[in-house]
């Protein structure tokens, strides 16, 4: 049986251009503009091979190009840029990246509208297997008790626990 389903890939992407050096602005000064003007997405900041910054922008080509100018210049010497469709997911795209990644030149790691309302959830799961555990803790407790009065009623146990051992100890030591 075959799958006929159109496969979603490359629908959020519309178009990547990775790792060019930041000279590109002036050298393909009018390639970029076709390529990146006025067009949103995510973009990356590279110190040589190495992530430096991420960002998104609805007009990709000013923010880079901003960057040359600004506290990031002389720290990031390439970078790479994804165009993507649907400008409404950029922020939760670049939110993620910026969590999972944690690059060096971004100081706000953005917010996640429902992450506390989930850390709520399982804060209280949590107490409640804690809460599980010490009720099994006394129970076993009470099960070692019964057991133990119950061995103590078989004629001709005896209990494995020495008695009086603190006092043995404590003879042995003073012998010494």
């Amino acid at each position: 049986m075959t799958n006929n389903k159109k496969s979603e890939r490359g629908s959020l992407i519309k178009e990547v251009v990775e790792h060019l050096h930041f000279e590109s602005f002036e050298f393909l000064e009018e390639a970029i503009n076709d390529m990146m003007k006025g067009k949103p997405g995510i973009y990356a900041l590279y110190d040589n091979k190495k992530l430096y910054y991420v960002g998104l922008s609805i007009n990709l080509k000013e923010r880079v190009e901003k960057h040359t100018k600004d506290r990031h210049v002389n720290k990031w010497n390439n970078f790479s840029i994804y165009i993507i469709n649907k400008t409404k997911f950029l922020k939760d795209i670049e939110t993620i990246l910026l969590r999972v990644i944690n690059p060096p030149g971004n100081t706000v790691k953005g917010k996640i509208p429902k992450l506390k309302s989930l850390q709520k959830v399982l804060k209280k799961a949590a107490k409640q297997k804690v809460s599980e555990a010490k009720k099994e803790a006394k129970e076993a407790k009470k099960k070692v008790k019964v057991a133990k009065k119950e061995a103590k009623l078989i004629p001709g146990f005896q209990s494995t626990k020495k008695k009086d051992s603190r006092k043995k100890v404590a003879k042995t030591r003073r012998k010494k």
